[in-house]
């Protein structure tokens, strides 16, 4: 079987059918909001879905993933009293903004996956309104894929977005980064993606974290392009989202690495985000910043532009 995203010389030439312009993405894949409890943990100020939604009018984009950060309040380090509680009102909240704001925003559920109540509140969550997919950070949680108690909980979570039908926004990195690269997302083809095969998968930050393209985002793109290229099944649902990661000071050989890496992984299956801080102030500053910094053609910028997933149709 051919995928789309091994197809890439073959679909450049036929992509230029979108009417929209290429200053505006259909989608941005990576978006947050600012709750009032959540502020003063953030250290940020507030930001509703309407507060969203005029600066996606603004960059011309028409609907953006909102991923819950429900799963901040769990993390240990923080100390805050009944997590889990912050956890659910987070997801509510996130999911009365999304109907709020209908149909321009798509929300994710979100919760620390080693909090034991984990599970609950995901199924939970996924039966609100607009609530259409998870967001797992297994950074903020502590998590690590070569830990067996941590693989076998984000199985057990991927097994559910199995049986939900459910989309996952997975960030990967390990909290600051040590222990953490290509056997991470060797891991994460072989033993966790087989949980959830008809699901759609996205790992943010070009496979590490933002802003920037550092070794260890290449060190995990590598591998993922690898797949892509051996045709591996596995990855056939996998998607890498760009969140913030081309910024005013990636540099000219970065931008160039990553170019390449995208093009081998496939254009089709790479999807723009811009993040709660995005590149340049804004989301429309981080789009033009991507655009200006990356060494791709027209072309392939409008592939990445016009990307949808099955559950942003």
């Amino acid at each position: 079987m051919r995928y789309a995203f091994a197809l890439l010389p073959l679909l450049v030439s036929c992509a230029t059918t979108r009417t929209l312009p290429l200053d505006a993405p259909l989608v941005d894949y990576h978006q947050h909001l600012v709750s009032p409890p959540w502020a003063p943990v953030a250290k940020m100020p507030e930001r509703d879905g309407a507060a969203l939604v005029r600066e996606l009018d603004q960059a011309g984009i028409k609907r953006s993933v909102v991923l819950s950060v429900g799963y901040s309040f769990a993390d240990e380090r923080k100390a805050l009293p009944d997590p889990d509680r912050l956890t659910r009102e987070e997801n509510d909240w996130t999911s009365r903004q999304v109907v709020q704001n209908a149909p321009r925003l798509i929300g994710f559920c979100s919760a620390n996956p080693l909090r034991p109540v984990a599970l609950e509140e995901l199924q939970r969550c996924l039966g609100l309104p607009g609530m259409a997919g998870i967001k797992l950070h297994f950074g903020n949680a502590g998590i690590s894929l070569r830990n067996p108690d941590h693989l076998r909980r984000i199985q057990q979570i991927f097994a559910l977005a199995q049986r939900r039908a459910t989309p996952i926004l997975v960030h990967m990195r390990a909290r600051g980064g040590e222990d953490y690269g290509a056997q991470d997302a060797r891991l994460f083809i072989e033993q966790v993606l087989p949980m959830a095969p008809s699901s759609e998968v996205i790992v943010a930050h070009l496979g590490a974290s933002s802003p920037g393209y550092p070794a260890q985002n290449d060190e995990l793109m590598a591998v993922f392009a690898d797949a892509a290229q051996s045709r591996d099944p596995r990855i056939r649902n996998l998607y890498i989202d760009t969140a913030a990661n081309i910024d005013a000071d990636v540099s000219a050989a970065d931008a160039a690495l990553a170019a390449k890496r995208m093009r081998a992984f496939g254009l089709r299956h790479i999807l723009y985000g811009s993040d709660l801080s995005a590149p340049g102030g804004s989301i429309r500053a981080g789009w033009e910043l991507f655009r200006s910094k990356l060494p791709l053609t027209p072309a392939e910028f409008q592939i990445i532009a016009s990307n949808r997933t099955r559950f942003a149709r």
